[in-house]
This record gives C-alpha cells, structure tokens and sequence, in this order.
C-alpha cells in the first residue's frame, strides 16, 4: 500500500478545532514536514511505524480504515484486506463494539481526540484489554486529512487494578462486617440502628438479641472449628430468614442482634418469633447432629420513642438474658 499521509501534516491542538475548520492565527502547532522528509529519507515512515510496540492503524477523515501494521494482523489473526474500512470492529469484545463505535464516531464528528479502553481478541480467542488513542492530523490549513491510532495493551495494568479494587473493596467490607459469618459487626449495627432510630415516621422498631443455646459445650465437646461452622451456620439461616430492609449482625461470640421495622407490639412479637424459627433446626458439625436454638430478648420502641441505640439494645439484652437464666 503507498504511503497515505501528505508530504506536509501537523498534529493539532483538536480541543479547538472541528473537523474542516481553520487554525486561528497565531494558534501553537508543528510543521512537520521537514521532520517527514528527514524520516522518510532515512527510514520511511512504514519502517517507523513497524519498529513500535503499539498496533498502528490510520484512517481518513471519515473515520474508514486504510492502514494496519504487521502487529495488528500477528495479534487479530486477520489479514490485511479482512480489517479495511469496518474489518477492526468485529474481534473487539461484543460488550464493548457498541460503545467503542459510539466514541469512535464521536470523536470523527466532533474533531477531538479518541481515548477508550475495550477488549480486542487476539488470534487464539483469548481476549486482552486495549487502550485505544487516535490523533486527528492536521494540514497547514487546519484541515483533517487523516486519523492515527494506536492501541496498547493494558491487560496486565487492567488486572492488577481490578485486584487493587476488589481488596479495597474487601478491606472496606471487612471494617464493617464480622470476618467469620460476613453479617454486620457491632460498629455498622450501631450505625445502622442509630439511623433507623432517627428516620422513623410513623412506624416502630424491633431489636431482636439473641444468645446460641449450648454454644460453649458444642465449642468444648467439638473444637473452636465446630463452633465456627456452627456461627457461620446460624449467619446464613438468618439472611434467609430477614427482610431486605432489616439488619443482620454478629456483635461477638455466639451472640446475634435482628433488626427491623414492626407496626405495634403485637407485630414486633410476631418478628421475634420468625426470627427465633429462622434458626431453630438441626445441623450436622464434625459428624454429629446439633440442635440450633436461641435465647431470644426483644425490645420494641415506639415511632416516637426518644431512646438512644446503646438504651434499646441494652433493654433487648436484658430480656434476653431473663429468658437463658430461667431455661
């Protein structure tokens, strides 16, 4: 293929121009004729082109494809003749086609710069995520006469942020959530409790607290390990059991606290005891049957109650521990 770019272009400064629009006088840009000469007397700008890393595709002003470097046709498998005019599009990822034509279209309207990470399959079917940038290039005039690309590969930047996130996002979850049964810790109960408390309008609240019946001698009779499977146990029973809106968590030991929303008393009763069946059953731990079963302190609190988180949850404890001390 000859060469398509004119003996004389410059990159332009494409924030301030549109596609056919003129440089204003005296707007910074580079000639780079003399540099395309000395290039092409030395080397030739295919030769140029060939010795980068990045794959290289050129366009007219139109956005339609008349160029490739070998690094494209090594990576998608296609050939020449199969990536010309629309032929880049179909080995990106489909989920990123629509969105990567969109932008591409975008930039060929408007004159500015083309930036977009997408994933590109490579010849093996193995897909790898691509940075992809396009310059418009300029003649003295300020016209487009052409668009050079390039894309570069960042699957291996993309993965090792990704992972930043997720551990992010685990450390952010872990200071919330209780570590072994992944339900809300005492901190985010609080929290969340407080904030129930203060948004209420014309609804009560029902605090549940609850203490695992024959946790300790499960514990001494089966190992800490039992025990533990046991807890993580009864956390996956409770998300089964609660409400969307309501508040599951773990606030130490063997000891559960259920919050949510209950019209009256007779309600908040009523609450309790599908949280009480929720968990009730048997499991089987280190090869025996266990009974699951809890002691149960429930405090209701009114629409207009005035009390504080620390007072309802310390009401609710105290019930509960009225009922372990009379079984």
């Amino acid at each position: 293929m000859a060469s398509t770019l004119p003996g004389r272009w410059v990159i332009a400064n494409s924030s301030r121009k549109r596609p056919g629009s003129h440089r204003d006088d005296g707007a910074p840009s580079v000639v780079a004729s003399e540099l395309q000469s000395e290039l092409d007397e030395r080397l030739g700008w295919r030769q140029v082109v060939a010795a980068l890393p990045q794959i290289v595709w050129i366009t007219r002003p139109d956005g339609y494809h008349l160029f490739f470097n070998q690094q494209w046709l090594d990576f998608t498998g296609l050939t020449l003749a199969e990536s010309l005019g629309d032929g880049w599009l179909p080995p990106f990822h489909p989920d990123d086609r629509a969105r990567t034509s969109r932008r591409w279209k975008e930039s060929i309207s408007t004159g500015e710069p083309y930036e977009i990470e997408y994933r590109l399959r490579r010849h093996d079917g193995v897909y790898r995520w691509m940075l992809g940038r396009a310059v418009p290039l300029r003649d003295e005039s300020g016209d487009i006469v052409e668009w050079f690309g390039t894309c570069t590969d960042i699957h291996v930047l993309k993965e090792a942020l990704d992972e930043a996130a997720g551990l992010r996002e685990e450390l952010e979850f872990r200071a919330t959530h209780d570590f072994l049964t992944r339900l809300a810790n005492r901190e985010l109960l609080f929290e969340q409790l407080g904030l129930m408390l203060r948004q209420r309008r014309s609804t009560g609240l029902v605090v549940v607290f609850m203490d695992l019946d024959w946790f300790k001698v499960i514990n001494d009779r089966l190992g800490h390990s039992a025990g533990d499977q046991l807890l993580v146990h009864v956390a996956d029973r409770l998300r089964a059991t609660v409400r969307q809106s309501d508040v599951a968590a773990r606030i130490g030991g063997d000891e559960f606290v259920v919050v949510g929303e209950a019209k009256d008393e007779e309600d908040a009763e009523r609450f309790a005891a599908r949280v009480a069946e929720g968990i009730r059953g048997h499991v089987t731990i280190a090869g025996e049957r266990v009974e699951v079963a809890a002691s149960i302190g429930t405090a209701y609190v009114e629409a207009g109650d005035t009390r504080s988180a620390d007072a309802v949850l310390a009401l609710a404890d105290a019930r509960m521990y009225e009922v372990k001390r009379r079984r």
